[in-house]
């Protein structure tokens, strides 16, 4: 998976839903950042035991690449 590759991507926790849970250094920016690109995730940082964390659909394979792009190009 492309996203454990990315520096600022601390963990991904196992999920059998159609959704991943991914652990940051900066949820609430990149949030932000993801949603001037026109991508919604779901930031679920002031959620007990989710401090850090983006909730993300799994969706089409260009979605998901929309996604992966957006985010090589985070800073």
């Amino acid at each position: 998976l492309q996203l454990k590759n990315l520096d600022f991507v601390l963990d991904i926790y196992p999920s059998d839903a159609n959704f991943i849970l991914v652990k940051t250094t900066g949820a609430k920016y990149i949030y932000n950042f993801l949603v001037q690109q026109g991508i919604i995730v779901r930031d679920r940082s002031k959620v007990e035991l989710c401090e850090g964390c983006l909730r993300i659909t799994v969706g089409t394979p260009a979605e998901n690449d929309k996604l992966i792009d957006a985010l090589k190009n985070y800073k």
